[in-house]
């Protein structure tokens, strides 16, 4: 299994960040790798993945949702399985977000858990840096 978790402080409330930890639309924008979103059930979304050079579909199935604070997906493809989750906190004028990701590898990819981890985590890391930038460059909602 490869294990990843990275925390970010966002200039907002938690209120303005977490649609875009739960909206396809806004997902594509910051997750890195993440090339597609579609709602196909009340929970459940056909997610195209793309990373070293490999392009995978999965399945993500939210499992637990609690707005603003938390959200835990379930993903399933081609040789991988993953639980994702991202939380909100209070802090300061703004929250942190922390997301984590426990990746599981099947057939041939469970030899390369140590690289996937590595990757992971830089993954996680550039995807936070890139929601914060979005997320405070749009109007605070009070504005």
């Amino acid at each position: 299994m490869a294990s990843a978790e990275a925390s970010i402080e966002i200039g907002r409330p938690a209120e303005e960040v977490f649609p875009w930890l739960v909206e396809p639309d806004r997902r594509v924008q910051w997750v890195e790798g993440l090339t597609a979103s579609e709602q196909v059930g009340d929970d459940r979304y056909r997610e195209t993945m793309e990373a070293g050079g490999r392009r995978v579909e999965v399945t993500a199935t939210v499992t637990r949702l609690d707005r603003p604070h938390a959200v835990e997906l379930e993903l399933s493809g081609s040789g991988i399985t993953a639980q994702a989750a991202s939380r909100v906190a209070e802090a300061g004028g703004g929250c942190r977000v922390t997301s984590s990701l426990d990746l599981q590898l099947g057939g041939l990819l469970r030899f390369a858990g140590g690289m996937a981890a590595r990757q992971a985590q830089g993954s996680l890391e550039r995807s936070l840096a890139r929601l914060k930038q979005l997320v405070e460059a749009q109007p605070a909602a009070s504005e």
